[in-house]
């Protein structure tokens, strides 16, 4: 497979922290991500952890990086969604694939999801935030989680789809956390499914998706590319798979961006001297009419945005199964493995990361540029399953950062308020965590 594989003795991964029957059932529930931090700490880049009856190997680190990349075959994510399209009513869908029929899947969609949809629609993305922070009440305090995801389903339904979610967007939130909780994280059992909210917002979002499908008036270029895709090669993607693929543009973001933005500013607002270095390289820019080159003039804000991701987990582990044997590091992986890639296990390491448990946006700036050493930073992923939309995540945090803390006048409330911290296994943020908009 790769220098990594090749070991004449390969023995069988550590064990994990736990007890007897439970094994690291506690810690898991209790913060997951610290568990994991303190093992890779522990056992280095490759370990086994037991919950009661099941048992799954944990990939981490620069090694789980270069094992994403290298993958020949060896790992895949079929059994990971599986469930979620076959509950939907589907075969397969594209993170699901490998090889041809991945990158065939990927180039019809990578134009829907691309950074250029941002950069061309720059004025409208700041429209629909100052439209958003002023329908805000002044004085009123509010849930930045809310609002921030209403702000990026809007923002990506209408880069991408023409068109906001609207009064849908409760439903998807209901469908899509559903899915997730029950088949990638574990925390809710399969009945979850069967309940009448769920099955409700599954409707709604289904009778949505097909009224996009059969719009005539607004045609979108990614629905077309898939449609055209559909057309080409029906045993690639069938009418199913294509209603499903209709839906991804609204909830894509609804986890990743919407952490990554609503952390950030509450960052940003906890820290003065920070807020005010990112507000004065906004205003240049805005006041320039953010023309799309300008981004790259947005350094201390991309430097804020790189240590949030890198201070807290925003993404789930990314699970894979085994589809052979194969050598990781000195340890055997046998075939039907369940595996958790812990790409990010690298982001507390103090070998790579000064004072790593400190938020710090000076390390992503120069001199210091810690991020540029191998493996450090993978907030994407890695290798064929690298994030479709990165380069359209990325400016599209860019812009409505850039107009929250330059147009929106806001504040933590109460400001000397700090919230919980941030389990990326509960999907959510803190509640509590809320803001004001000030006169």
């Amino acid at each position: 497979m790769s220098e990594y594989s090749r070991v004449m003795n390969p023995s069988v991964p550590p064990l994990a922290d736990g007890l007897p029957m439970i094994g690291s059932l506690l810690p898991l529930v209790q913060n997951a991500d610290g568990f994991f931090k303190t093992q890779y700490t522990k056992h280095g880049s490759c370990y086994r952890v037991r919950v009661l009856g099941s048992e799954f190997t944990v990939l981490g680190g620069p090694d789980a990086v270069e094992a994403m990349n290298q993958n020949a075959g060896e790992f895949d994510a079929w059994q990971t969604w599986e469930n979620i399209i076959r509950e939907f009513g589907g075969r397969h869908v594209i993170t699901m694939l490998e090889g041809e029929r991945h990158l065939k899947y990927r180039k019809a969609t990578r134009a829907g999801f691309s950074k250029s949809r941002v950069l061309e629609g720059i004025p409208s993305v700041i429209a629909l935030a100052r439209d958003a922070l002023e329908a805000v009440p002044i004085g009123q305090p509010f849930s930045l989680m809310s609002f921030v995801q209403r702000l990026v389903a809007d923002a990506v339904g209408t880069l991408t789809l023409g068109r906001k979610p609207g009064a849908h967007l409760a439903a998807f939130m209901t469908w899509w956390h559903t899915q997730l909780a029950v088949n990638l994280i574990g925390s809710k059992p399969s009945s979850a499914l069967r309940r009448r909210q769920y099955l409700e917002a599954k409707m709604s979002i289904r009778a949505f998706a097909q009224e996009i499908l059969d719009a005539e008036d607004a045609p979108s270029s990614y629905i077309n590319d898939l449609k055209t895709l559909m057309r080409d090669d029906p045993e690639l993607m069938n009418s199913e798979e294509l209603l499903f693929m209709a839906l991804m543009p609204y909830v894509a973001g609804l986890d990743t961006v919407v952490n990554v933005v609503s952390l950030t500013l509450y960052e940003l607002y906890c820290r003065p001297q920070w807020l005010t270095s990112v507000q004065n390289e906004s205003r240049a820019v805005l006041e320039a009419g953010f023309p799309p080159e300008a981004m790259r003039d947005l350094k201390t804000l991309h430097a804020a945005v790189l240590e949030t991701m890198r201070y807290h987990t925003i993404a789930n582990l990314p699970t894979r199964h085994a589809k052979a044997d194969f050598v990781f590091q000195g340890y055997q992986i046998k075939t039907g493995q369940k595996l958790m890639m812990h790409m990010n296990a690298a982001s507390r390491d103090p070998k790579l990361f000064l004072e790593p448990d400190r938020y710090d946006p000076a390390r992503f700036l120069a001199p210091r540029n810690e991020h540029k050493q191998p493996g450090a930073m993978n907030p994407y992923g890695a290798g064929a399953h690298t994030c479709l939309g990165a380069g359209m995540a990325e400016a599209l945090m860019a812009v409505l950062i850039v107009t929250c803390t330059t147009t929106g006048k806001l504040a933590l409330y109460p400001a000397d308020y700090r919230m919980k911290p941030f389990q990326s296994a509960q999907l959510l943020l803190d509640a509590k965590l809320r803001f004001v908009r000030v006169s």
